[in-house]
């Protein structure tokens, strides 16, 4: 009886000390991944950086940043599609944020911009469609191509190697 006591004594302790070191570990793995992912952004490797943040989104499917960031990577690459998609999951998780919402919209005015260069291809030389087909790419492309500040992140500083 003492021996059987002891087992589960022991097997309660193991389980205790398990779940606690259990409960750390994925939170610094992900705020690795996070300072991997944004080194990545930073320095422009846009598939690394999506990768990584993907990743996070899995860890942490409730962060708005990761999401977010997620979106510019894509964009980057010129997935627009798949951007889209990563802008609404971050507006999903708060749309209070000014800045997915920016770049969702800048997503579907590339998108747009692709269609009409798209449209422009397909029109006859010197018809009254493709002139205007040029004219709405020309003040599209005054838009879109008007930066806006990135969002910092939220990992910055917090790990030390």
């Amino acid at each position: 009886m003492y021996k059987n006591t002891l087992a589960q004594a022991i097997l309660a302790m193991l389980i205790l000390v398990l779940t606690a070191c259990g409960g750390t570990a994925p939170k610094q793995k992900a705020f690795t991944r996070l300072e991997l992912a944004d080194r990545a952004y930073e320095q422009g490797r846009w598939v690394e950086a999506e990768r990584h943040y993907r990743a996070i989104t899995e860890v942490a499917p409730k962060d708005f940043y990761a999401w977010f960031r997620l979106g510019n990577s894509r964009l980057h690459q010129g997935n627009i599609q798949a951007a889209i998609h990563a802008y609404n999951a971050s507006l999903q998780r708060d749309a209070r944020q000014p800045k997915p919402h920016h770049n969702l919209a800048e997503a579907y005015l590339l998108m747009a911009h692709q269609s009409l260069q798209m449209a422009q291809r397909l029109a006859a030389e010197s018809s009254y469609e493709r002139r205007v087909i040029e004219e709405k790419l020309n003040r599209l492309h005054g838009i879109i191509y008007k930066p806006i500040s990135d969002l910092p992140s939220p990992a910055a500083g917090l790990i030390r190697y």
